[in-house]
């Protein structure tokens, strides 16, 4: 089944972090190793490159029956069926959402990048925002997807 709409975002915002992140554990990992820590240098530099595959980007897929989306390599992902869907709207967080998956007012967002966003509200009540850099995009998709009849 072909997906109706499919875009992957990539994290401006993010790549500064993890470079900036990277500098630092780059830093420890030289003083362990110099230090003879093999073992705490290798760990750190695990734990950054798994940060980094699992949230270098966002992809936002919607196929005839469902709403999927993921960070980075797929591991953290989530969906829904276009039944469960009650309403879809664009919004505008405020500057402290930044991005990631984190609980709000009623639901969870999930970003990686500050910005507009796609406000989902299911028919159990509960809201999904999804940011995007082509919230109008998604919401005509996700209007379209969740007509009665189509």
């Amino acid at each position: 089944m072909e997906a109706q709409y499919k875009h992957t975002q990539y994290g401006i915002q993010m790549f500064f972090v993890f470079i900036a992140a990277g500098v630092v554990i780059a830093a420890a990992a030289s003083a362990a190793i110099a230090e003879n820590r093999w073992g705490s240098a290798v760990v750190m530099i695990c734990l950054y490159l798994l940060g980094l595959a699992l949230f270098y980007s966002l992809t936002i897929e919607l196929s005839e029956e469902k709403l999927r989306f993921w960070f980075g390599i797929g591991v953290v992902q989530k969906s829904y069926l276009l039944s469960e869907i009650q309403s879809v709207r664009e919004v505008k967080n405020p500057w402290y959402y930044f991005w990631g998956a984190k609980s709000i007012p009623g639901g969870w967002f999930y970003a990686i990048a500050p910005g507009e966003a796609v406000e989902i509200v299911l028919k159990n009540g509960k809201i999904v925002q999804l940011g995007t850099n082509q919230a109008k995009m998604l919401k005509k998709a996700l209007d379209l997807a969740i007509q009665p009849g189509s």
